[in-house]
């Protein structure tokens, strides 16, 4: 009986051994190093990559248009959370190479941009803007869409000129008096408000052109998807198990950014979460709503449906 017993516990030993010891699945990540890459670091720091027995290569990416052309070139297997416009302008040149996993569900509430101005600045309102120089992120994303929105509720006043602008001379660039204004994304947002007492003319102009806005997104390969489908399932449940920690522990997830981004803490806590879908939660009839939006903007020439470009449900 002893023998027996002592052959069963060996064969656990060496089953766990074994187990352990089970080769990780490779996925190459491509990331903005922002809030919008909050899934991310949290999966990383709370071992949520490692439960799905994934090793997970993080490459930071300076702008969605490149995160876009790495997916589709196959360089990156995932894009976490790029703005939606690249990835289908690229979709359009490259038919069935991305699939959407999330989508963002931005709101004036919860949205991580908005203006603002410096402190003694004449400047009150939106439409004070008219022929001064905004400051943006740079790419389509946000030209287009800040200047759409502008037209669109005064369409009688000269338009800003928007000027495209790395983020490291987002705040240097308003402090020195190179533009009026800037269209900020977090951290630059709370670094400017906390920091350097900039002050908010107009919230989220994401979250005002369309509520709640899907324009962020993350996004597989979908050659890569369709040769690993159990690790692009593992790798979704880990996003799944961070959108919910975010969700439940607010203040614990902006500390994990604080530290992923190397950003002061208080800065953090005042930034918001950039909300996001589960891979098994997106709205497809928001999202089909969203995408004839972009084509009357002409940001898109074609119109997909949501749920050509998504993964199953």
């Amino acid at each position: 009986m002893k023998k027996i017993t002592l052959i069963i516990l060996i064969g656990l030993i060496l089953f766990s051994a074994c187990k352990n010891k089970q080769k990780k699945e490779k996925v190459t990540v491509g990331y903005l190093n922002m809030v919008s890459s909050l899934t991310h670091f949290v999966a990383i720091e709370k071992g949520y990559y490692t439960e799905q027995n994934l090793e997970v290569i993080g490459n930071p990416v300076k702008t969605s248009n490149l995160i876009a052309q790495e997916l589709v070139a196959g360089h990156i297997d995932v894009g976490i959370e790029l703005a939606i416009t690249p990835a289908l302008k690229q979709l359009e040149q490259s038919p069935n190479s991305i699939k959407v996993f999330s989508t963002s569900n931005i709101t004036t509430e919860n949205g991580f941009d908005a203006v603002v101005v410096k402190q003694n600045s004449s400047i009150q309102n939106l439409q004070d803007l008219a022929g001064k120089k905004i400051g943006g992120f740079p790419g389509t994303t946000a030209k287009v869409s800040f200047l759409q929105l502008f037209k669109e509720k005064f369409s009688e006043l000269e338009q800003p000129e928007f000027i495209q602008l790395t983020p490291n001379l987002h705040i240097q660039s308003l402090k020195t008096g190179d533009i009026d204004a800037l269209f900020a994304y977090e951290p630059v947002l709370s670094t400017g408000i906390v920091n350097h007492n900039f002050r908010t003319i107009f919230p989220s102009i994401y979250g005002t052109q369309f509520t709640p806005n899907p324009i962020g997104v993350g996004a597989v390969n979908q050659k890569w998807l369709e040769e690993n489908p159990e690790t692009a399932k593992a790798f979704f449940k880990a996003i799944d198990e961070a959108i919910q920690f975010i969700e439940d522990n607010p203040i614990k997830a902006k500390n994990i950014l604080a530290k992923a981004t190397n950003i002061d803490s208080n800065i953090a806590q005042n930034m918001n979460t950039l909300p996001l879908s589960k891979s098994n939660e997106i709205d497809l009839t928001n999202l089909d709503k969203y995408l004839t939006l972009l084509k009357e903007l002409n940001e898109i020439t074609i119109v997909p449906s949501a749920s050509s470009i998504s993964i199953k449900q």
